[in-house]
């Protein structure tokens, strides 16, 4: 890859991250009301929360290849 073709790459990263930061945290009020209600109120309403493992497995393997662009830059003194 040269260096226009891995900035470019790491603009779709950093998009397709933001996109998964995005859909983790409009979960993160729900699953407070949630954790609330069910510690408070009814404990198998724990049941409801959204858990968001595919989107933070996603998360995970962006960051993975953010640093490899990062690294692949650096080397290639972009």
């Amino acid at each position: 890859m040269d260096c226009p073709a891995l900035k470019q790459e790491a603009l779709r990263n950093r998009a397709a991250a933001q996109q998964q930061e995005g859909l983790i945290a409009s979960n993160r009020g729900h699953n407070q009301a949630v954790v609330y209600a069910g510690g408070v109120l009814f404990p198998p309403l724990l049941l409801a929360s959204r858990n968001d493992d595919e989107a933070k497995k996603s998360l995970d393997q962006l960051q993975v290849q953010a640093d490899r662009i990062d690294r692949l830059s650096r080397a290639k003194g972009c």
